[in-house]
């Protein structure tokens, strides 16, 4: 669509109601066996006021190993490459994958922020992997008033290449690098 542009992660991060880490339990399908949801059960928030006890996703989960996209644990910009075709999100998944999401509330109501192309459900390997990391990050610096965002943003850039050897952090601080290219008010006031 013109004039849309990809959300990038201090954006997914202060526009989410709620992020959570959770694990893909099984999927549900229409009577005909059409449409269907992929059934995730919350594990770990990384922003909210609480943990729902499940949530759906559309999509299916995979028949065979062979049609799962895993993304990329160093990654932190690109979003898992079946988002970027199809129905531009990702619609495909593994039983017990790992899965890191974004939720907001419209209408009362907690749904998927399925925003084309972004990185809205990336699997991860764990709890303490590097895209987590990074969302806890632009999740800390959402919850500052926007005035304050860039400075805090450029403090934690500064504290995270004063860890030598660690990749993590290296990596985080390139990608605040490149938020800090890309922002525009909002998220900056």
């Amino acid at each position: 669509m013109s004039g849309y542009r990809v959300p990038t992660s201090l954006t997914l991060a202060d526009r989410a109601d709620t992020i959570f880490v959770g694990t893909v339990m099984g999927e549900r399908r229409e009577a005909d066996g059409s449409g269907g949801v992929v059934l995730v059960r919350p594990t770990l928030l990384l922003k909210g006021s609480a943990l729902p006890q499940q949530v759906a996703l559309g999509g299916w989960l995979a028949k065979a190993r062979e049609m799962i996209t895993r993304s990329d644990p160093r990654e932190l910009r690109q979003p898992n490459s079946d988002a970027l075709g199809g129905g531009c999100t990702r619609y495909v998944f593994a039983k017990d994958m790992k899965l890191l999401l974004f939720f907001e509330r419209k209408a009362g109501k907690l749904v998927f922020a399925g925003y084309p192309f972004a990185r809205v459900s990336e699997d991860v390997p764990s709890d303490d992997s590097r895209w987590v990391k990074a969302v806890r990050t632009y999740v800390a610096i959402a919850a500052l008033p926007g005035s304050e965002r860039k400075s805090a943003l450029i403090a934690r850039r500064d504290a995270l290449r004063a860890q030598p050897g660690d990749t993590d952090a290296a990596a985080i601080a390139d990608d605040i690098d490149r938020e800090l290219a890309a922002q525009r008010t909002p998220p900056f006031d």
